[in-house]
């Protein structure tokens, strides 16, 4: 009895690694040429209609070289639910 509970461990263990072996998932690289930031009227606005319908702002930025600077550039906002207590 005792070496079926020290044995199934190691069983299960080892079933999942050759089973599901890890595939990274799909993903591409955007160069900063293909990214449009949003000007600050787009960027007022979008906050403005995640807090008129309750829900919160989310920013997501990127890096974009600007007079030889990396800066950072909103590219767009998401709503996403608030949090509640």
């Amino acid at each position: 009895m005792k070496r079926l509970i020290y044995a199934l461990p190691v069983a299960l263990c080892s079933c999942a690694m050759f089973n599901n072996p890890y595939e990274p998932p799909n993903s591409e690289l955007i160069v900063d040429k293909q990214i449009r930031g949003m000007s600050r009227n787009e960027v007022i606005m979008a906050i403005n209609e995640c807090e008129a319908n309750r829900t919160r702002a989310v920013v997501i930025m990127a890096k974009q070289k600007v007079s030889g600077r990396t800066t950072d550039v909103v590219t767009d906002v998401t709503c996403a639910p608030k949090y509640t207590y």
